[in-house]
């Protein structure tokens, strides 16, 4: 059930339209200037807090109300309207528009990358070129972000959650994909499209297309986006060589340090103890009592 927020006079039970409130901070009957009750309750002509759709989409598009929507609340829950939040869900997908943009600007798209012929064959023994730390970070996030939204989707149809996946990983690529190699960038580029195409379809069309996706060369990019595969996610781009280690003094959480993902409990705490986090808070001290628990925290007892 979709609730907007409503004003209502105790004394005279008359429901005043929000347009008519001046200070929703300190919102008056302006007949009476009457303090005026504050609720969310479901939209009605006669509580005169429904909102057109219609202004809504000529405002901020059809994308921008459907993605308010399914973030707002899941869907046994009731959802409070809020401009507020409806700006915020367009300003997101600007967002989006911004990064493609700038994508376009540096000459990525989705047509398939020309591989240049070797000048000579590499030997068979030849190791296969290790990924750059940047490349890892962004595939990453790419792979969690299709990981999470194929579980919201699966399940309980957590649209608001998997929502929120798409900005962890547009946030994720606005700081990495500049220095990505472009074979990592296209693919976080078509991921991140794919995964937001059931959401705002007409955005991730339009970007699909600004980004070459439409063209009739036969690959994977061939076509409308709502006609492509789904993205599959790689179990091997999830795993970490290092994990981030929360430091504690009595209990406090005071910093973190990156240790080896298969370090065990005796490392754990050997790190913790060399650290610049442990000297400053210890003062000098050995602790009385030190708690480790494996890939996720060390808490030290003064």
């Amino acid at each position: 059930m979709v609730q907007g927020i409503t004003y209502r006079n105790p004394h005279s039970n008359r429901y005043v339209a929000p347009a008519d409130v001046s200070d929703p901070t300190d919102p008056r009957d302006p007949i009476s200037g009457e303090l005026l009750e504050v609720s969310y309750d479901k939209m009605s002509k006669s509580k005169y807090n429904g909102v057109d759709p219609a202004k809504v989409i000529e405002t901020y598009g059809a994308d921008t109300a459907r993605m308010f929507i399914l973030f707002k609340a899941p869907p046994e829950k009731d959802l409070e309207w809020d401009d507020a939040d409806v700006e915020g869900q367009f300003r997101f997908l600007q967002r989006l528009w911004r990064l493609v943009e700038g994508c376009v600007q540096r000459g990525l798209t989705l047509a398939p990358l020309a591989v240049p012929a070797p000048a000579a064959a590499p030997p068979a023994s030849a190791a296969s070129p290790v990924p750059s730390e940047t490349d890892r970070e962004l595939r990453r996030a790419v792979h969690g972000a299709i990981t999470a939204v194929q579980a919201d989707l699966e399940g309980n149809l957590q649209f608001n959650t998997a929502i929120s996946e798409l900005m962890k990983l547009s946030n994720a690529m606005a700081g990495l994909i500049e220095q990505a190699s472009p074979e990592v960038a296209q693919e976080a580029l078509r991921s991140l499209l794919l995964l937001l195409a059931p959401f705002a379809p007409h955005l991730a069309e339009e970007l699909w297309q600004k980004l070459g996706g439409d063209g009739d060369s036969g690959g994977d990019g061939a076509g409308s986006i709502h006609r492509q595969r789904w993205p599959v996610a790689d179990a091997s781009a999830l795993v970490r060589d290092t994990i981030p280690l929360v430091i504690q003094v009595k209990g406090k959480v005071r910093g973190s340090l990156e240790v080896p993902a298969d370090a065990d409990s005796a490392t754990l705490e050997q790190l913790a103890l060399a650290s610049d986090i442990a000297q400053k808070w210890l003062e000098g001290q050995a602790p009385r009592r030190v708690i480790v628990v494996p890939g996720k925290l060390v808490n030290l007892v003064p």
